[in-house]
């Protein structure tokens, strides 16, 4: 059956997203860690993410330049944004809301397991919004993460001269987000035309 274009531009953008955001949160916390060997780990990510950008960008225009135009967005297609929109409002003011509550309180090392809890969070309806099962994994695994990280590891607890409460669920969910995009691009690359399907 063939993939709606949409769905697969959907599945493109999702993967540079995935892996332009959690580069950024993974660089932050090697060079605030500081070690020689995070300098090593910095480049080798950089230029992971650029190659991994450079395959979700190639993807992209794969899908443009397949046969067949993108349809007109139909009322699916619109109740289908509004409802991402009502999730992602939702992530965003639930975030704005803790990090308040975080600095007034004077709690800022719960800034980064909390955000990241409800990033997980907001996983779950869009798993079921856009019908991508593994949305569901990535949400629980991004939820488990920090929640074991605050049980389990100490709060005061040190990376070099990072804090752990920062670096351990910022490395652990970049690792789950890393993975889900590559499974993105993996769909993405299985719906092209011309893919032969009869050897997966």
């Amino acid at each position: 059956m063939q993939v709606p274009k949409r769905r697969m531009l959907g599945m493109a953008g999702a993967a540079i997203w995935l892996v332009a955001i959690s580069t950024v949160f993974t660089v932050l916390a090697l060079t605030m860690i500081g070690a020689p060997v995070s300098r090593f780990v910095l480049a080798s990510v950089v230029i992971a993410a650029i190659l991994h950008l450079a395959i979700g960008v190639g993807g992209i225009r794969a899908i443009l330049r397949s046969p067949g135009a993108i349809p007109p967005r139909t009322i699916e297609d619109r109740t289908l944004l509004r409802r991402f929109a009502v999730v992602g409002v939702g992530e965003v003011i639930a975030i704005m809301v803790v990090n308040g509550i975080c600095a007034v309180t004077q709690h800022l090392e719960l800034l980064v397991p909390l955000d990241l809890l409800i990033v997980g969070i907001h996983f779950l309806p869009l798993a079921r919004i856009f019908r991508v099962p593994r949305y569901y994994f990535t949400g629980g695994l991004f939820a488990l993460i920090p929640l074991l990280t605050l049980v389990l590891v100490p709060v005061h607890a040190q990376f070099g001269t990072a804090d752990a409460w920062f670096v351990i669920p910022t490395f652990g969910c970049s690792a789950v987000a890393w993975v889900t995009s590559a499974f993105n691009l993996r769909e993405v690359a299985k719906s092209l035309p011309g893919h032969d399907t009869s050897h997966s």
